[in-house]
């Protein structure tokens, strides 16, 4: 009788866990739900007053073919190709010969951003996209907009965006000029919002993960190494060294695979395509799923490739910085503290959003990360040579997230949940 007590309580103790981490993932669900509802977007779906303002649906009474001199800007010889309608806002352009070849695809941006207004009205854009899939040349269309204000930002930002494929061009940074500031947002808003729609159509038609299925598998050979490690062999200080490489080459540099607050409210935001972000998302569903066989902090210690970089550079013979467990405390207490900020700005739309633009997870994708969040990545990287995950412990929004999801999940006291915290200071977590 006594054995049969003890093993119901232990299964109810295990399903008010279970129970427990569900409510916590709920409420961290929430939050981010509460930080995206000012991007007036909800899974890709457009909320509230800012229907018609947001909406990046293409409305066909908007979008004006391109003429003759104005395909000609683009290079294309209007004697010689074909244009055939995409959709309501796009033509496919091909040869008029006989092999009818695909030369590529013209956009008009204004279905897209009609709301944008310039200094003096909507700055409408033709986007001319080549069949490599790279924005080939972009010219004005007919425009309201103050000629002065409008040619001088356009001769400036358009050189930026003429070379990168549709998804670079969307993730570019790209400063508004000096003394044309309302025309340089709305042409920037014209190219994003324009490509970022094309980018979706297209990955909407091809269902590969768009890191494409080498590196997709790649990911997932690397996910179920550190599982296999973390789980049999945890205590194995070379495979864990292996691990961590693994995560910084593959998972961070070769596959950009992590996560990150931006991407968790964008996903919320615009809803996710599984069949090109499933790498990712398998990443999340690890993160989550970890946990709840007692692997506290698992993302961060396991896969995180910032957190695998910070941990090698910690074991690189510098002196280290000794820090008491009241000192670690106050580190926790500081992410706490930031976290919060940080949801206040995003849920009062503030700026919020543009502070996510600097978390150094970007920096594996260098080729396209600002120089700002390259900076603020090797500094943290180099601080950790002397005091081991300063980002992870002091500061990282995403590490905070994912503890107030996993946290509680047992019942521990507040002093217990601060070690915790703490353990993230072993290279080699043990159970």
């Amino acid at each position: 009788m006594k054995k049969t007590t003890i093993t119901s309580t232990r299964t109810w103790n295990r399903t008010m866990a279970l129970l427990e981490h569900a409510l916590s993932l709920l409420v961290v669900f929430f939050m981010l739900v509460a930080a995206t509802l000012w991007t007036g977007r909800l899974f890709g779906h457009d909320i509230g007053f800012s229907h018609s303002a947001q909406s990046d649906a293409p409305q066909s009474a908007l979008a004006i073919k391109p003429t003759d001199a104005q395909l000609k800007q683009m290079g294309i010889d209007a004697q010689r190709v074909v244009l055939e309608e995409r959709d309501s806002a796009s033509w496919d352009v091909r040869s008029s010969d006989d092999s009818q070849a695909a030369l590529g695809t013209v956009i008009s941006t204004n279905p897209y951003a009609h709301t944008d207004q310039g200094f003096a009205g909507p700055t409408p854009l033709y986007i001319y996209i080549d069949g490599q899939g790279k924005v080939c040349q972009i010219v004005a269309a007919d425009n309201a907009d103050t000629p002065h204000f409008f040619n001088n930002a356009f001769s400036h930002i358009i050189s930026q965006y003429v070379g990168k494929t549709a998804e670079e061009a969307t993730q570019a940074k790209v400063d508004a000029v000096t003394g044309a500031t309302f025309s340089s947002r709305a042409i920037i808003a014209n190219v994003q919002k324009s490509l970022a729609a094309y980018s979706s159509a297209s990955a909407a038609e091809d269902k590969a993960p768009a890191i494409g299925w080498g590196r997709g598998l790649a990911v997932v050979i690397v996910l179920l190494l550190g599982a296999g490690i973390c789980l049999l062999f945890r205590g194995n200080k070379p495979l864990r060294m292996v691990q961590l490489v693994l995560n910084v080459l593959v998972l961070g540099f070769w596959c950009g695979q992590f996560l990150s607050l931006s991407l968790l409210r964008g996903w919320i935001a615009n809803g996710i395509d599984i069949g090109a972000t499933w790498p990712t998302l398998l990443v999340l569903i690890i993160a989550i799923g970890m946990p709840l066989i007692k692997n506290k902090h698992y993302y961060c210690t396991w896969i995180c490739p910032y957190g695998s970089l910070q941990e090698l550079a910690s074991r690189l013979p510098f002196p280290k910085i000794h820090c008491s467990a009241a000192v670690y405390r106050w580190m926790t207490r500081v992410r706490m503290a930031v976290f919060c900020l940080l949801m206040l700005l995003l849920w009062t739309a503030f700026w919020g959003g543009e502070v996510l633009d600097y978390e150094p997870f970007t920096a594996f994708l260098f080729t396209t990360a600002m120089p700002a969040v390259i900076v603020l990545a090797a500094a943290f990287v180099l601080a950790s040579c002397f005091m081991p995950r300063l980002w992870c412990r002091s500061l990282c929004p995403m590490g905070q997230l994912l503890d107030l999801a996993e946290d509680s999940t047992s019942r521990k006291t507040p002093i217990q949940k601060n070690k915790d915290s703490i353990s993230l200071k072993n290279s080699d977590p043990k159970e």
